[in-house]
């Protein structure tokens, strides 16, 4: 999903993470939602300190995720349109 670009500049500002983030996704069986996934499970990759986990509950609208630190929901949180 990601080109090699944009997953190096990506590194690069990772690499200023301080303490550990989790990605926290809200998905269902939709194209949207793979594609999301797919994103997070790149990311996740890009960092020892990001963890991704999926939590169906934390929203009706899918997909979306939230950006938090370890053990705190409702840091940032981003919603596919549509």
């Amino acid at each position: 999903m990601l080109d090699n670009t944009l997953q190096q500049q990506l590194r690069l500002y990772l690499e200023k993470l301080t303490r550990p983030v989790t990605l926290v996704a809200c998905l269902d069986e939709g194209k949207a939602s793979a594609e999301v996934s797919a994103l997070l499970e790149q990311i996740t990759g890009l960092s020892e300190l990001i963890t991704l986990e999926h939590d169906d509950s934390l929203s009706a609208r899918k997909p979306s995720f939230m950006v938090t630190q370890q053990g705190q929901y409702q840091r940032g949180k981003f919603m596919a349109e549509g």
